[in-house]
């Protein structure tokens, strides 16, 4: 058998550690958000008033994306554009900010479980960085770009959590033979993040387990890294390079993701993942859809007819 493919067997599991959900970090950065708000932001009562519910959405994006590696942009998206009416390339640069935080967050997590797969990171971050470049640089992102993949993207991300529900899988590793394709497949992961927030973890990890048989949670564990890894990526790019991030709003949202992100692996290790990842499957097709038809112009058409 090769060693770098070595299958679990059924009474044997990755060693892994207990990760605490609280973790003293946690209050220093925490302090730190606050000095940098107090710092950079005028009026920071007043704006925390009006935009406190960000946090609160912040964290929740951060659960779902730490815990199905489909990433948090499956709700900031949607919230930007829907209840806070920012135009969608705005609330791209948003996802790409507070995934940043939020997925670094999970990721140091499930590192920290030894559920990430270290030999594979050689191999999907180069192509992962290319394909961010592509669709940042080549092809970059704009309204109708956004509003027109977000939605089948999400959908697609929420019918292969519905599908690798029951994938196990008995690997801890990939076999040398996978590794080529696994490349190509974070190259097209990376470019699709690049223009809708959300791609490069689910696709990742949906790919090693269906088609190489990787254990669910070690793929689960490779995929929050990379989209981590992106994340951090993009949100540099657009942040220091392209500007255009709403950062009145993205300042709470980062707070929430800070909180949230690591609340995913926590979770992991407590209960079966089974229910939550349906739950957000459902969410994610149901938001997909509601992305196409806002996309397609029905909605407009529906309200008016109401009215």
């Amino acid at each position: 058998m090769d060693v770098a493919a070595r299958e679990i067997l059924p009474d044997e599991s990755v060693s892994t550690s207990r990760l605490r959900y609280f973790s003293p970090w946690l209050v220093v950065l925490t302090l730190v958000w606050l000095a940098i708000y107090g710092a950079c932001f005028p009026h920071p009562a007043a704006l925390a008033a009006r935009s406190w519910p960000l946090v609160l959405v912040g964290f929740a994006g951060a659960v779902i994306g730490n815990v199905t590696a489909i990433g948090g942009g499956l709700v900031f998206v949607p919230t930007m554009i829907f209840a806070y009416a920012v135009d969608p390339v705005g609330a791209l640069k948003l996802a790409f900010v507070s995934q940043a935080v939020g997925m670094t967050s999970g990721a140091t997590g499930w590192l920290r479980r030894g559920e990430v797969p270290l030999s594979l990171l050689r191999w999907t971050v180069p192509p992962l960085l290319v394909g961010a470049c592509v669709s940042s640089f080549l092809v970059r992102p704009n309204p109708m770009l956004v509003k027109g993949l977000f939605g089948p993207i999400t959908i697609l991300a929420g019918v292969l959590t519905l599908y690798t529900l029951n994938r196990r899988g008995g690997l801890a590793d990939l076999p040398a033979k996978a590794l080529g394709s696994v490349a190509l497949v974070s190259l097209f992961g990376g470019i699709i993040t690049g223009w809708v927030a959300i791609g490069e973890g689910e696709i990742v990890a949906a790919f090693c387990m269906l088609v190489y048989g990787l254990n669910a949670n070690r793929a689960l564990g490779l995929g929050v890294v990379l989209l981590a890894i992106n994340s951090i990526f993009l949100a540099l790019l657009h942040g220091l390079l392209f500007g255009g991030v709403p950062w009145n709003l993205a300042i709470f949202t980062v707070l929430g993701t800070l909180w949230g992100g690591r609340m995913g692996p926590f979770v992991a290790q407590w209960f079966s993942l089974r229910t939550a990842k349906q739950i957000f499957a459902v969410v994610a097709v149901l938001d997909g859809t509601l992305i196409v038809l806002q996309a397609l112009g029905v909605l407009a058409k529906l309200r008016a007819y109401w009215r």
